[in-house]
């Protein structure tokens, strides 16, 4: 399984998934879901993300068909979501998204821009595989 972000979602759902690179199902957390959602679903909302996902319906977001993008369920890696937020002094986004690899034996694929500052220490600290595209 290969866990992406909100960018590279939409660019899933628009049917760019030769962006992601290694093969194997695609999904996403709940946090990154709801971010693409929120962004498709506010029409005030401007920037990078609303400009990736232009082409992406808000309904197809909202509930994108399994096979193409799954929106993995986060009471599976909420204890450890917790944990690793109190451990490493992560918000809920970077927490749900190490512990997601984690209980899901996931590599991480994420957009640049999306790659906190400390973010590759910690996967690799973790031995969660990470990828930047």
């Amino acid at each position: 399984m290969i866990i992406v972000d909100d960018r590279l979602a939409s660019a899933v759902l628009s049917g760019r998934r030769h962006l992601v690179p290694g093969d194997g199902p695609v999904a996403t957390t709940w946090g990154f879901h709801y971010r693409l959602v929120r962004a498709l679903t506010d029409g005030r909302v401007e920037g990078t993300l609303i400009r990736a996902a232009a082409d992406v319906a808000p309904a197809i977001a909202a509930s994108p068909p399994p096979a193409v993008l799954d929106i993995l369920d986060p009471r599976l890696a909420t204890h450890a979501t917790a944990q690793l937020s109190i451990d490493h002094r992560l918000n809920l986004l970077a927490a749900e998204l190490a512990a997601a690899a984690q209980v899901h034996r996931a590599e991480i694929v994420l957009a640049a821009g999306n790659v906190g500052r400390s973010w590759p220490d910690l996967f690799a600290e973790l031995g969660i595989p990470l990828t930047v595209v």
